[in-house]
């Protein structure tokens, strides 16, 4: 049987500094880098996919006042800074080590990668 690694988010927002920050982000992104290039050397994972908020026009997914339930300060927005892999995750995403990138919630609130596209659509 095959395994696979879905590495979920891990953006420039979602790291400190970023606009919904998690404390530890930037070495929980290294440690994931990690992980991802000991799978390509021939590690657990036979495929590895990653997800990224990739938001256009989410509608009320972005909020002045946010419940951080349904509702978030704008984040991860097409094109900006804080929509990127972050950086000690990003070479490795680059590098060829990650075998498809799915972009989820464009025009909607979509927090499920399931419901992505890569850049193919």
């Amino acid at each position: 049987m095959s395994r696979g690694l879905i590495v979920v988010d891990v953006q420039k927002d979602f790291c400190e500094g970023g606009s919904v920050p998690v404390a530890g982000g930037a070495q929980i992104a290294t440690a994931i880098a990690e992980l991802v290039e000991q799978s390509a050397a021939g590690g657990d994972y036979q495929y590895v996919v990653a997800t990224r908020g990739h938001h256009i026009d989410p509608g009320s997914h972005f909020s002045s006042s946010p419940d951080f339930k349904d509702s978030f300060p704008v984040h991860c927005v097409a094109g900006d800074e804080g929509g990127e892999f972050h950086p000690n995750f990003a070479p490795t995403a680059a590098g060829g080590k990650v075998d498809a990138v799915f972009f989820k919630g464009a025009h909607s609130a979509s927090k499920s990668g399931f419901e992505g596209a890569d850049a193919e659509g």
